[in-house]
């Protein structure tokens, strides 16, 4: 099993105007450190709202056992 270097995650972009200021994941995708996905984790695109992106990136890391630095947010 490769191990995982890095994880994007994209922004929920359908979020309702009269939710500005909520964060929900879009996508979270790992990779290798030759930037090849590893997996995605549709599981994590669950409706989740967080009031800002570290505790999202908080959250996801929980889920998936790996260190929060190694975690990016895509805009």
């Amino acid at each position: 099993m490769k191990t995982i270097a890095s994880v994007r995650i994209t922004l929920d972009d359908d979020i309702p105007e009269y939710m500005v200021g909520v964060f929900r994941c879009g996508s979270v995708i790992s990779e290798d450190e030759d930037g090849n996905q590893i997996k995605d984790y549709p599981e994590l695109i669950d409706n989740a709202e967080f009031r800002n992106q570290e505790e999202l990136i908080a959250y996801v890391a929980k889920k998936l056992g790996v260190d929060a630095s190694i975690l990016e947010i895509e805009e």
